[in-house]
């Protein structure tokens, strides 16, 4: 039951990010061109994708990996 309410706070909080930019880059004519189904939707996918376990195990060894000398700022 946890990780259903983790799971659906993160679609929320997707959702309204997806609102926020769809609201700066709409126009006049179509304020919301995108309907709130599709953006729960696109939000959904995000949170499915994020949680998927290979993209957890690659941000696992990117957050453990230090970076080269060479990409340190002096």
């Amino acid at each position: 039951m946890n990780s259903i309410l983790r799971h659906f706070g993160q679609v929320l909080i997707w959702f309204g990010i997806i609102t926020v930019i769809i609201a700066m880059y709409a126009d006049q004519i179509s304020p919301f061109p995108v309907s709130i189904w599709h953006r729960f939707l696109i939000a959904a996918g995000i949170v499915v994708f994020i949680n998927l376990p290979w993209v957890k195990a690659i941000g696992r060894i990117y957050l453990r990996t230090s970076p080269d000398d060479g990409d340190l700022d002096d």
